[in-house]
């Protein structure tokens, strides 16, 4: 074989071992045990638990990457989970993970809640989460301005739907997460 063919060979091999390699590193990394091999996840695992996005309409249990790395396209999900991946070793690393300002947190992370990941099981946007009803007039409107129907909503659904898995303490304040913050108060200190 010529030397400029075996050149293309081993380059062309090399290739695939590193796409395959980083195909098996995002899988792995992608797993909520991967995820809360972390202590300073540990509250957003009891958090989950105890919220309304435990399970799916069919009772499996929700895992993180569902609803944080992002399904759009692969460009933005190698995007987010490289981001993400960088800012919470960082985070681990210097502060150690426990004292978290998760007031700063929110909006990154609600800008890494993309909306396909959310409209893969809430697909009819008519019907209420427990699909057992309509939405509430409020949110018909909300809905068909971010479908474009009615006017255009700039938010995404985190945007509207806060704390749907997650409460930080200092939004335990606010009347419409009384019935979670009670669920919550069973598991913090």
């Amino acid at each position: 074989m010529p030397l400029r063919q075996k050149r293309y060979w081993i380059i062309g091999l090399t290739v695939v071992v590193v796409i395959l390699a980083a195909s098996v590193a995002v899988v792995q990394t992608s797993t909520t045990t991967f995820c809360m091999s972390c202590h300073e996840m540990q509250v957003y695992q009891k958090e989950l638990e105890a919220s309304p996005h435990a399970g799916d309409a069919d009772g499996n249990p929700i895992g993180c990457s569902q609803c944080h790395i992002p399904g759009g396209n692969i460009v933005r999900m190698v995007a987010g989970k490289a981001y993400l991946g960088v800012r919470d070793v960082w985070v681990h690393l210097t502060d150690g993970g426990y004292d978290l300002d998760r007031a700063a947190m929110q909006p990154i992370a609600r800008r890494f809640t993309d909306d396909a990941n959310c409209r893969a099981c809430h697909q009819d946007l008519n019907r209420n989460a427990k699909n057992n009803g309509p939405v509430s007039e409020e949110g018909r409107l909300a809905h068909e301005a971010y479908l474009g129907k009615n006017g255009q909503s700039r938010n995404g659904c985190a945007g509207c739907h806060r704390n749907m898995a997650h409460l930080p303490e200092f939004d335990k304040r606010i009347p419409r997460n009384a019935k979670f913050c009670s669920k919550l108060k069973e598991i913090r200190p």
